[in-house]
């Protein structure tokens, strides 16, 4: 038994995609997925800083190949519009146009501290404590303000903390993470759970079992699963975990989006 909709994907429209959209719902009905979201990237910065990579013909360039591929493979896998809003709270007057756009479903993550993505900085002993301090205080900022209808990754510092074999220091953060739930919670939104760590660099989910019982003591309940695969054979990953880790966590329903109106499906429903 498995989770069957994936709702984190990237195709090679993301700047860091290495597939396209036909191979990646190849590979989704290979795995019995019945529902896939599409989620490239478009990242919002500081100080009036443009991409030379998201702009206006980006998404337009986006929804023209995912209206193709919803007309081939409709009746065959149910594949719906989303994006993976980086640092919305930055530039809200940007990320609010990018919306404008006929999204089903969207993520709001944190990838960078200003303009400066996770991934370029050197994590060490001395500065992950300083960084990490930064990262809630910023996501904790897209938690109150930003644009979304559930946070990816939400501990996402982790993965970087891995990276240089460094601690998360998840129970030093607890407090600040549960004020960041509660703000999604008051908001009516939700939280992913992200596999993208997973046989790569730890076996744990992005947010992992602590977090998901603490959203579920507080009284969260919205739940999107995203492999955040940017490969065909990454597509669905880990999901009969994320099954288990929800179930043990007290989760029994996970959520769908169409046109941003999340619906509540149980993790019966949707299992083979």
């Amino acid at each position: 038994m498995s989770i069957r909709i994936d709702y984190h994907t990237h195709s090679e429209i993301s700047p860091d995609g290495k597939s396209d959209m036909e191979h990646m719902c190849q590979s989704a009905i290979e795995k019995k997925i019945q529902e896939i979201v599409f989620t490239d990237h478009y990242e919002c910065y500081a100080y009036g800083v443009r991409s030379r990579n998201f702009h206006s013909e980006y998404v337009r360039t986006y929804f023209e190949h995912i209206e193709k591929i919803q007309k081939k493979y409709q009746g065959i896998l149910n594949v719906k519009s989303g994006v993976e809003l980086g640092q919305s709270y930055l530039n809200s007057g940007e990320a609010k146009n990018v919306l404008n756009h006929p999204f089903d479903y969207v993520i709001g993550s944190l990838h960078k501290l200003g303009n400066i993505d996770l991934g370029w900085i050197q994590f060490t002993e001395s500065n992950a404590g300083y960084i990490g301090d930064t990262y809630y205080r910023c996501l904790e900022e897209l938690a109150k303000n930003g644009e979304y209808d559930c946070i990816g990754h939400l501990d996402y510092y982790k993965k970087h903390c891995a990276r240089a074999g460094l601690s998360d220091r998840f129970e030093h953060y607890r407090p600040i993470i549960k004020n960041i739930l509660m703000h999604i919670i008051e908001r009516g939104k939700g939280i992913e759970v992200n596999t993208a760590c997973m046989g790569v660099l730890i076996e744990e989910t992005m947010p992992d079992l602590p977090i998901l019982e603490l959203y579920r003591e507080l009284g969260g309940s919205i739940i999107t699963v995203g492999s955040d695969a940017h490969t065909p054979d990454r597509i669905g990953y880990g999901f009969e975990q994320v099954r288990k880790k929800l179930l043990k966590a007290g989760f029994t329903q996970i959520t769908v989006y169409e046109k941003r109106v999340p619906k509540q499906i149980s993790l019966a429903e949707m299992t083979e």
